[in-house]
């Protein structure tokens, strides 16, 4: 069995770990081979029980090789988009999320799992997760896990410094000017407030996409059949409101343009920063690279008057184009993977909380980190979107704030190019 090393040295932090890698069998008669492009795989610590998982299950099944793709959930859209026009080259499975699943929907690459899953499997899936896996009453990928958006933060530096949870963005920005502080005295400022995913990717447009949601900006609405914009009368001011936390307020870390989703979690899990918007997969980093945050961090729903999140269902599509046999050996192997593990150790490792109404009852989730996670689903999530156009919508989003964070455009130059690309955009899908 091969091994693969994962490095990942950031700010002087190097953690390095060893996961197992199937290799698959020849090709022969008895041979049903899966080839699954897995963004899980590729990160640290879960990654390594997919592998375990798919080993477990393939000595259980010794018809079935199955081939574990690592891809970066950053690249693996652009990937199937690319591979779309070549059936024979894509894989059995493919790694998803309620907020991309529209856009490769819309390219005919998911088969219907419905066809696939007895009453009594989907009635495993907690409240809402079947219908944010589900597009036109087709259930487009199986639910690994839920990641509602939530802010997480340091209980510990909330407490010395006196704070309050905050509510909405104004406190929010209070609090993190207070967390914002040189902490060793040598005239540098070495922590911050917020640790902002910046990066011009699909990390970095989520949460402003989220951050405007929670403000009542809508984005794009479903009028009659038609999509129109629905960006309000205040789309400039909440892009500034962004912008100007690294601009003008510098609460969030320098550099921010290339600050991804793995750099913010690690800024946060070393203490550089005391906020951080993401999924509850946060913690299981935290955790992994600091073992005495345990008991400092805690979890509360993104500020604002309205939902800030979907319910952020993650998961696996199973391929139109796989033959009958691959389809049926997929699905055993997705059912097979969340229910394989009786201590969740996917799960409880990543911090994601999982996708069964039985497995969230599991003791890791009850503590104060995970309770604005649990708050958030059960304040109601907005409903899963079914714009094709989503990926685009984002990377105009992830234009807009990078073109301020470099001095490239002021806010209103952004804005007004937003909201102009915006236009031609739903022109494409109408």
């Amino acid at each position: 069995m091969l091994k693969r090393k994962i490095a990942l040295a950031m700010a002087g932090f190097m953690a390095v770990s060893a996961f197992p890698m199937n290799v698959m069998a020849e090709e022969n008669g008895d041979k049903v081979n899966l080839t699954v492009m897995c963004a899980y795989a590729s990160e640290d610590p879960h990654g390594q029980y997919v592998y375990q998982y798919a080993d477990k299950f393939m000595e259980e099944n010794p018809n079935v090789n199955i081939e574990i793709q690592a891809v970066s959930s950053n690249d693996i859209y652009t990937k199937l988009a690319a591979m779309a026009t070549s059936p024979d080259d894509l894989p059995t499975l493919f790694f998803t999320s309620a907020d991309q699943a529209p856009t490769l929907y819309d390219l005919g690459l998911m088969e219907d799992l419905k066809g696939y899953l007895d009453d009594e499997t989907l009635g495993a899936f907690a409240n809402g997760v079947v219908d944010a896996c589900t597009y036109d009453d087709t259930m487009a990928f199986y639910p690994i896990d839920v990641q509602p958006l939530a802010m997480l933060y340091r209980t510990d530096r909330f407490e010395e410094k006196g704070l309050e949870v905050p509510k909405t963005w104004d406190e929010f920005l209070e609090c993190a000017k207070a967390l914002t502080e040189d902490s060793d005295g040598d005239g540098e400022v070495d922590q911050w407030g917020f640790s902002m995913v910046g990066s011009n990717n699909s990390s970095g447009q989520s949460r402003f996409m989220s951050y405007l949601w929670s403000n009542g900006c809508n984005l794009v609405t479903d009028n009659d059949g038609e999509w129109v914009a629905d960006l309000g009368d205040n789309f400039t001011d909440l892009l500034k409101f962004w912008t100007d936390m690294n601009n003008e307020y510098g609460v969030v870390p320098t550099g921010i343009t290339e600050v991804d989703y793995a750099t913010a979690a690690n800024y946060f899990a070393m203490g550089y920063t005391s906020m951080m918007l993401t999924g509850s997969n946060a913690i299981g980093v935290a955790y992994a690279n600091n073992e005495e945050l345990k008991g400092k961090i805690g979890s509360f729903p993104i500020p604002g008057d309205a939902a800030g999140t979907m319910l952020n269902a993650e998961g696996y599509a199973l391929c139109s184009s796989a033959s009958d046999e691959q389809k049926t050996a997929a699905v055993d192997f997705l059912k097979f993977f969340t229910n394989n593990d009786s201590d969740l150790m996917f799960w409880q490792s990543s911090g994601k909380i999982p996708a069964t109404t039985e497995a969230q009852k599991a003791e890791y989730i009850t503590g104060d980190d995970y309770k604005g996670y649990l708050q958030t689903i059960e304040n109601g999530c907005i409903a899963p979107t079914t714009f094709a156009g989503i990926s685009g919508l984002k990377s105009l989003l992830g234009d807009a704030y990078s073109s301020v964070f470099s001095g490239e455009a002021t806010n209103e130059e952004a804005a007004d190019t937003f909201a102009s690309e915006l236009d031609n955009l739903l022109e494409d899908y109408n």
